[in-house]
């Protein structure tokens, strides 16, 4: 390996690690839709502005943005909210080769070889572990919403493959404009719940 390429993976790692901490500290500070919100308003402004949308089926953009932007992440927040401590929950959400490895059997009719099997049964028992070990520093709701998180990532996963059946394109443009799909989802729960807390206060 290269240390260029060793350096971009290093990257790659510290950067995903931090993430979490970001969360952490921003779920402390607002509500998560929110943050998710935020978040992808960044992803799309002003990015947006300077590619052009991908040629794939509009019902894609909302399938991908729903299942990523809106599931995964609106569940990842929500359960670091809820207690998820942030190193375990960047270690469960992993598990979405897993999730990935059962959508695919059964939506794209893929097989299994016996090194996937072996790895899916090794990390099956790993997560029933750490499920099993949960407490104070893990609730059960946290655990469970991360898991949900990563059967979210895993469908994102599939329908990207289907995106991949279409002619080449720029991924990077397909995910800034797939981020501006969750944006008016979480904007208006917030809204809603602004205006009933002022509702009571008056």
């Amino acid at each position: 390996m290269r240390p260029l390429d060793f350096a971009q993976a290093l990257l790659v790692i510290i950067v995903w690690g931090v993430n979490f901490a970001v969360i952490k500290v921003g779920v402390a500070n607002m509500p998560p839709f929110l943050l998710g919100a935020l978040r992808f308003m960044l992803a799309a402004f002003p990015a947006i502005l300077f590619f052009r949308p991908p040629k794939v089926p509009i019902r894609l953009y909302l399938l991908y943005g729903m299942v990523v932007s809106v599931g995964q992440f609106a569940l990842q927040f929500s359960a670091i909210h809820v207690g998820m401590p942030s190193g375990l929950a960047s270690l469960v959400l992993q598990s979405q080769a897993l999730f990935t490895m059962l959508f695919a059997s059964v939506w794209l009719r893929e097989g299994w070889s016996a090194n996937q099997i072996s790895g899916l049964l090794l990390a099956s028992t790993g997560l029933a572990i750490i499920g099993g070990s949960h407490g104070a520093s893990m609730p059960m709701a946290g655990f469970l919403l991360t898991l949900a998180a990563a059967a979210m990532w895993a469908s994102g996963n599939i329908v990207t493959r289907v995106i991949g059946r279409y002619a080449p394109m720029n991924q990077l443009a397909f995910v800034v404009w797939a981020s501006a799909v969750p944006l008016t989802l979480p904007l208006e729960s917030v809204s809603h719940n602004r205006d009933h807390e002022l509702a009571c206060l008056g």
